[in-house]
């Protein structure tokens, strides 16, 4: 069983390298890296992305850009959060970003649009509820959604990789809704 799984992994990770082939250029052209500090990025609403159905929010935040955060080797992420800050939780049996959540897609979003070098992986995960190929379709929609809006923002879909867990790597373990609730999410990694 779990040969086939990782046999499932391998062909679904095939597939999404495949579907990454096509190259993506905002309506300005190629994405500045001169943002100032503390402007939004242009939202989904701005038309960066138009159809997709992640244009629901305004585009604007007021989080604090100024926050540090490490990425490996212990170098800043000039502006991009800690690691804490790098976790997008979802509601049951859902895909769609909540509110709470698109500050932190946008934070990363300004990290990896002001480091076209950077690259990220985004790694959808699912609670323990539901079969197992079920949650790994569902980690994978979870990790395409945040990727979906990272390029809304204007982040290449070069720099971005996802990959999905399924049920398989809990943040925490136990079997309420407290614990569920924070394995429902999309971690992402540099």
């Amino acid at each position: 069983m779990k040969m086939m799984l990782k046999v499932f992994v391998i062909v679904l990770l095939m597939g999404l390298l495949a579907s990454c082939s096509t190259a993506y250029k905002s309506p300005e052209g190629e994405a500045g890296t001169d943002l100032p500090a503390g402007q939004p990025l242009p939202g989904p609403d701005a038309g960066y992305y138009p159809g997709s159905g992640y244009g629901q929010g305004t585009g604007a935040s007021s989080y604090p850009y100024e926050q540090q955060g490490n990425a490996p080797g212990g170098r800043p992420l000039d502006g991009a959060v800690a690691n804490s800050d790098r976790v997008v939780y979802f509601d049951f049996d859902s895909a769609d970003i909540r509110s709470d959540s698109r500050p932190i897609v946008e934070v990363q979003a300004r990290y990896l649009i002001k480091n076209p070098a950077a690259a990220t992986v985004l790694e959808g995960h699912a609670d323990e509820r539901g079969t197992r190929e079920y949650n790994i379709a569902l980690g994978e929609r979870r990790a395409n959604a945040v990727r979906q809006l990272m390029i809304a923002y204007g982040v290449s879909p070069q720099q971005i990789r996802t990959l999905s867990y399924g049920e398989e790597r809990p943040a925490v373990d136990g079997h309420d809704e407290s614990a569920y609730a924070l394995n429902r999410r999309v971690e992402i990694v540099y």
